[in-house]
């Protein structure tokens, strides 16, 4: 498989000159909104482009980004699949934002999941054209052919003919829609394990990121932005600034809304001729801010009020039977409250743009964003121009994890370029994005449960207090919303006669966005710590008793749909069987039960999430300074029908990593209404010394639609970890970050 850049008007211009083309569009109603149109035109978006060049090399559109998830791997090899293509013929093209390719949102581990059935029938669609040209030059019935790896044989004779060969005839049949698509006996790519695509070259330097592109008489620019969410620019001083060589001119970054989706922070923008002198100009400029509202947002403050709001009745999201009767009696009353901190994304490559917006008003952009075609919108609204005349052009993502679906830092690159005239690289430090990010925002939960004689709640309440994500849309939501208590908890799959689920109010000081898991990062933590806490009391072990509160298999639908309109037309449901499946193999997988050395302590925990299930044991052992090391982590995953084996083997290791970097030190703090972090030396991640040494990851084979794989091994991780944590000391870890409250227990008295 070979991966080049190919722009469409290349592609169009060489098959204009050779005369031979085969263009095939496949438009799936994923949208579930159509345009009444006459017979011959599409009334869908596409979902996929597939091209095939006179010599038979295929052409396939990657209509996703690329993060280190894989998707430029796994998605043409769906197509291959049921074309019958030879890999080896295959070119891989990045798609530009455009509406043709349908939804290009790279987030909510949906790539596969959404694209899979789509991707099959585009690849069934042209093979079964060839196989029909193939019937009709040979003049037997179609059932007498088939596709075999980029050719048509005739299964009586055994002659063959070349894709190639075949293009002419089968450019002139019509698209079929009546499909015949595989039997997942019959995959030939799909289920196999597959190195990434792209792997030779991110190793030997080649593979282009965001801060790699290069721009003829590119200029540079780097922001000075508000320290306080909403703060205003009252007035600079460019003396300083000036005064750094390299340093040509200054420009605003106008005030917007925060009701506006993705609009940055009103700044000054330092443009220069190098990175060096940008950076070096803005940590020069003097600027005189009015810091507004939230200059006296403290953390400590602000997590006070989240645990004096969640002792309150909250909006109920769900109710199942009469709470407070469910809450009376004579059984243990347990009640614990747990919290978590304000995160960042950190990713490897922070926020990166360069834009070019030319003399007739269309502009240009190059960046590693993790949706193409809602940058493209917001571009062209920022400019008021048509969608039209704007080109988003992906490049590989230094990870992403949620941050770069949120595009503040182009619209910033978009502006300067506007105001300079000239293309512009607009780059974030890494002090940039620790302090400015749109930040997983801090919550508190409070659990509280009565057991019955059996061990089982009677009735068990929860409440949560965090500002809703949906801020961005209206204005005001100061609670979490439906769709985010939807992710762990009105969808648990616990059989407890009488529940309630509210949300708390919470303010909104920051700047807040989706980080990889979202909700199911807090969710996940809370339920399972809360469960460990109830088996405690029942004097139950922790599988035992999870698998008592799943009591028989059932399939429900989730009383809360999640917000993307995309995800409805699969009907979300929760298979308590598959969340039992999972529970059952990691426990066997990772010996639990089974003596441990001493000085050993296991913890457990599973999570349903992106319609997929995963469980988590984690490890540890204590050192002799009492200090712990993570040994090993095993987790189980049922995330459907599997593509590429490998490719999720490595998101689970990842989201391993990723989760433990969470669990141990994700902490951002804030006071003045500044963050007060700033880099990974007071921002911690895992670092390689640090990693368990053995990450065991075990797939469940399952013939359920792809699901996601990116984030549902990671809210795991946390629980499981601080289960462990109680197991070595006996002690509740109910805060996140863990190390944090582990340290002050070591800490003398």
């Amino acid at each position: 498989m070979t991966v080049e850049k190919i722009t469409r008007r290349s592609l169009l211009k060489s098959a204009g000159a050779t005369g031979g083309l085969l263009v095939l569009g496949v438009y799936v109603p994923v949208l579930q909104a159509a345009v009444e149109a006459d017979d011959a035109a599409p009334v869908f978006v596409p979902n996929v482009f597939v091209a095939f060049q006179p010599d038979g090399q295929v052409i396939i559109t990657v209509s996703r980004s690329e993060m280190g998830q894989g998707v430029r791997t796994s998605l043409p090899r769906i197509v291959a699949d049921e074309l019958e293509a030879d890999l080896e013929k295959i070119t891989l093209q990045q798609a530009v934002g455009h509406p043709r390719y349908g939804d290009q949102n790279t987030d909510g581990s949906k790539s596969v999941r959404l694209m899979f059935d789509p991707l099959r029938r585009a690849g069934a669609a042209a093979r079964m054209m060839f196989e029909q040209a193939a019937a009709d030059y040979w003049n037997v019935p179609v059932v007498e052919v088939q596709a075999d790896r980029h050719e048509v044989r005739h299964k009586r004779s055994e002659q063959r003919r070349s894709y190639a060969e075949l293009l002419p005839d089968a450019a002139r049949l019509p698209v079929p829609t009546d499909l015949r698509l595989k039997h997942p006996s019959q995959f030939r790519y799909i289920g196999q394990p597959a190195s990434g695509v792209d792997l030779p070259d991110i190793v030997t330097g080649r593979a282009k990121y965001g801060y790699d592109v290069r721009i003829p008489g590119m200029k540079y620019a780097c922001v000075a932005r508000a320290p306080v969410f909403d703060a205003r620019v009252v007035d600079y001083t460019p003396d300083e600034a000036i005064a750094v060589p390299g340093v040509s001119a200054f420009y605003r970054i106008p005030y917007s809304p925060h009701t506006r989706e993705f609009r940055p922070e009103e700044g000054i923008a330092v443009v220069a001729d190098n990175s060096w002198s940008a950076i070096r100009g803005r940590d020069a400029l003097q600027v005189d801010w009015d810091l507004g509202q939230h200059a006296d947002h403290a953390t400590d403050a602000y997590r006070e009020a989240l645990r004096d709001s969640v002792q309150k009745p909250g909006t109920p999201h769900l109710r199942r039977g009469d709470i407070e009767l469910g809450l009376e009696g004579s059984g243990p009353l347990i009640d614990a409250t747990y919290e978590t901190a304000m995160l960042a994304h950190a990713p490897m490559e922070p926020p990166v743009a360069t834009a070019w917006v030319r003399e007739d008003g269309s502009c240009e952009i190059w960046a590693p964003v993790q949706d193409a075609g809602d940058t493209r919108r917001l571009v062209a609204e920022w400019l008021d121009v048509e969608p039209d005349q704007v080109t988003v052009n992906v490049t590989l993502l230094g990870g992403g994890f949620g941050r770069k679906s949120q595009f503040d830092f182009v619209l910033e690159a978009v502006e300067v370029s506007r105001q300079a005239g000239a293309p512009v690289k607009l780059l974030w430090t890494r002090e940039d994005d620790i302090r400015n990010d749109y930040f997983h925002a801090e919550s508190v939960q409070r659990m509280t449960a009565r057991l019955g004689p059996d061990g089982v709640p009677n009735g068990w309440r929860m409440r949560a207090a965090y500002p809703s994500i949906d801020w961005m849309w209206e204005p005001g939501l100061d609670e979490p919303m439906p769709w985010e208590l939807g992710m762990g908890w009105t969808n648990m799959p616990f059989d407890v006669p009488v529940v309630s689920v509210e949300g708390c109010k919470a303010p909104i000081p920051i700047r807040i966005g989706w980080l990889r898991s979202v909700c199911n990062v807090w969710h996940a933590f809370s339920i399972n710590s809360f469960v460990d806490e109830l088996a405690f009391v029942a004097g139950r072990d922790p599988v035992e008793y999870r698998l008592r509160l799943l009591n028989h298999d059932r399939e429900f639908p989730a009383p809360n749909e999640p917000r993307d309109p995309l995800e409805s037309f699969n009907g979300l449901t929760v298979d308590t069987g598959r969340y039992r499946n999972v529970l059952e193999q990691v426990a066997v997988r990772a010996g639990w039960g089974k003596p441990l050395p001493i000085n050993r302590f296991r913890g457990i925990a599973a999570h349903n999430s992106f319609y997929s299930y995963a469980a988590s044991v984690v490890e540890i052992e204590i050192q002799p300074d009492a200090s712990f090391r993570i040994v090993r982590v095993d987790t189980a995953v049922d995330c459907g029908r599997i593509v590429n084996p490998e490719g999720v083997i490595q998101q689970i290791e990842g989201a391993t990593i990723f989760g433990l970097s969470l669990a141990l030190y994700g902490e951002l703090t804030a006071s003045g209404g500044r963050v007060e972090q700033s880099n990974f030396h007071d921002y911690r991640l895992m670092r390689i010394d640090e990693a368990p040494p053995v990450i065991k990851a075990w797939l469940v084979n399952s013939d359920h639609p792809p699901s996601g794989i990116g984030e549902p091994p990671t809210p795991t991780i946390a629980p499981a970890l601080a289960g462990a944590m109680h197991a070595a000391t006996g002690y509740r870890f109910r805060k996140l970050p863990l190390l944090k409250e582990w340290d002050s227990l070591r800490a003398p008295s």
